[in-house]
C-alpha cells in the first residue's frame, strides 16, 4: 500500500478487504468566552429537519431528474427520491448528479441513492443539486481529487494548531437540553427486557457568522458534543484562505444512550445497520433542536439546510457506522469516521454480518457522486491481530471500506496512523481539522 505523510499529497493506491466498538473518547477543551445557555426544548416525533424543507422518509419517491451534456463532456444522471436534481456537464469534463436526497431505506436497506457515472475531477467541475428544499438554488461544484487518497501519519504525533482557540476567534453561541427516552419513539428503551429508561443531553454551537433566518450546513457529533469540532470552526470559519477553511457550521453533539452491556442502547443506536438512527436524529433530534426556547430567543428565525451537501456527520469508534448509517440511509453527504467500528457487533437478519457489511453495501450500490468519506485507522487499533475471518478486525475493515470507495470512485480520505491504537488522540489531534477541511470542500452555502 502506498501512503504519504504528507497530509495534503494525495496518493492513490488499492487496499484489501472486512468488522466491534468500545465507547469512543473525547477531547478538547472549552473554548474561551462561549456564550452558553441552557433551555428546554420538545420532541416532535416524525416531524421534518429544517423550516421551510422536510426529510422524507424511508424509501421516499417522486424525485425527478434531467441532465444536459457540456461540449466535451458526458453527463449522466438517475432519478432521486423525494427531491429534484439536474446537472450540466462542463467543457472536458464528465458530470454526474443524484437526485434529491438518499432516498431513506428500510432496516433491511432496500433502497439506496442513485447517482451516475464518476464524478468530474479537476480536469472537469460538475454542478450538483439543483434546486434545495430550502428554498434556493444550491450549486456544489465537484472540487476534484486533491486530497483523496490513503495517507499514512505517525508514528509520532504533532498537535495541530487548529485544535487551540486562538486570540480573537469568534465566541459563537451554545445552548443544551435533555431528551429522555420518553419522548423518544424511536430509541425509547423498549429493545429490552426490562425497558431501559434513561435520558441523553443535546448540545448545540452555533457560529458567531450565521445570520438569523438562513438555512446553515451542520454536522451531528455522536457520542456527545466532541469540542474539537466547535474549536475549528471557530478558528477556521471564514477563513479567506480556501484551502484552509471550514463552512461556519452549526454544531450538533448528541449523546448516546446508556453503553451497558449486554443490553447497550449505545451499540444499538450506532451498530445496527439499519435507517433507525438517521430517522431519531432528522424525525426527532432536530425538530427539538429548532423548538428549543433559548436557541429561538436567539434566533428566532433558526434554520437548518436540508441540502445533503451541507449535512455531515462525525464519530469515532461505533460512532463512525453510525454516521455512515446517516449518509448510506438518509441525507447527510458528508462522513467523518475517526477509528470506525466496522465490525460484526450489532448482527440482524438483515445483516448477519453488522456493520463488515458497508463494504459490500458500497460496492453494490450504484456511485454516489456527492459522498465524501474520511475515514481514519489506528495500526494497532481494535482487533488489529486477529484474522479476517472474524469480522473484527478494525484496521481490515477500515481498508476494505477505503477499497470499496476508491473502486466506486467516491472522494474519499483513509488515514493509516502508525503506532496509533483505538480513537487515539494523538493521532486524531493531528489530522482531525485538516480532514474536515478536506470533508468541507466544494461545499457552497445557499
Amino acid at each position: 500500500m502506498g501512503r504519504s505523510r504528507s497530509l495534503r499529497t494525495w496518493v492513490f493506491g488499492a487496499l484489501v478487504t472486512s468488522a466491534c466498538s468500545s465507547s469512543g473518547t473525547k477531547s478538547g477543551t472549552e473554548g474561551a468566552g462561549d456564550q452558553s445557555t441552557t433551555g428546554s426544548g420538545a420532541v416532535a416525533g416524525g416531524g421534518t429537519t429544517g423550516t421551510g424543507g422536510s426529510t422524507s422518509g424511508p424509501a421516499g419517491t417522486g424525485g425527478a431528474s434531467s441532465a444536459t451534456a457540456g461540449t466535451g463532456g458526458a453527463s449522466s444522471t438517475t432519478a432521486g427520491s423525494a427531491g429534484a436534481s439536474s446537472a450540466a456537464a462542463t467543457t472536458g469534463g464528465a458530470s454526474s448528479a443524484s437526485g434529491g436526497l438518499a432516498g431513506g431505506a428500510d432496516d433491511a436497506g432496500n433502497t439506496q441513492a442513485t447517482g451516475g457515472g464518476p464524478s468530474g475531477t479537476d480536469s472537469g467541475a460538475t454542478a450538483s443539486g439543483g434546486s434545495s428544499p430550502d428554498g434556493g438554488a444550491t450549486a456544489t461544484e465537484d472540487p476534484g481529487s486533491v486530497g483523496d487518497g490513503e495517507i499514512m501519519v505517525g508514528p509520532t504525533y504533532t498537535p495541530s494548531p487548529d485544535l487551540t482557540l486562538k486570540a480573537g476567534a469568534p465566541a459563537g453561541f451554545t445552548t443544551s437540553f435533555t431528551m429522555t427516552s420518553a419522548m423518544s419513539t424511536i430509541f425509547n428503551g423498549d429493545d429490552f427486557t426490562p425497558p431501559l429508561t434513561f435520558s441523553r443531553q443535546i448540545k448545540v454551537f452555533v457560529p458567531q457568522q450565521y445570520v438569523d433566518g438562513t438555512a446553515s450546513p451542520f454536522m451531528v457529533s455522536s457520542d456527545g458534543f466532541y469540542m474539537g469540532l466547535q474549536t475549528v470552526v471557530q478558528n477556521l470559519a471564514g477563513n479567506t484562505d480556501p484551502t484552509n477553511s471550514v463552512p461556519p457550521l452549526v454544531i450538533i453533539g448528541i449523546q448516546n444512550g446508556p453503553d451497558v452491556h449486554p443490553n447497550s442502547e449505545r451499540s444499538l443506536e450506532y451498530d445496527t445497520v439499519s435507517d433507525r438512527y438517521w430517522r431519531f436524529v432528522t424525525q426527532e433530534v432536530i425538530p427539538a433542536v429548532l423548538s428549543n426556547t433559548a436557541l429561538l430567543a436567539k434566533f428566532p428565525n433558526f434554520k437548518l439546510t436540508s441540502d445533503p451537501n451541507g449535512r455531515g456527520g462525525y464519530g469515532c469508534s461505533s460512532g463512525g457506522p453510525a454516521v455512515m448509517g446517516l449518509a448510506w440511509f438518509g441525507d447527510f453527504n458528508r462522513v467523518f469516521s475517526f477509528s470506525g467500528s466496522f465490525v460484526a457487533i450489532q448482527k440482524t437478519t438483515a445483516y448477519p454480518e453488522g456493520a463488515w457489511e458497508y463494504t459490500q453495501l458500497i460496492t453494490a450500490a450504484p456511485l454516489r457522486p456527492d459522498l465524501r468519506v474520511f475515514l481514519e485507522v489506528g495500526q494497532n487499533d481494535n482487533g488489529s491481530t486477529t484474522p479476517a475471518s472474524s469480522d473484527s478486525n478494525w484496521v481490515i475493515s477500515n481498508e476494505n471500506m477505503a477499497a470499496a470507495l476508491a473502486a466506486k470512485g467516491n472522494h474519499y480520505r483513509f488515514i493509516f496512523a502508525n503506532g496509533a491504537g483505538h480513537c487515539d488522540d494523538a493521532a486524531r489531534n493531528e489530522v482531525m481539522p485538516d480532514g474536515l477541511i478536506w470533508l468541507w470542500r466544494g461545499y457552497q452555502a445557499e
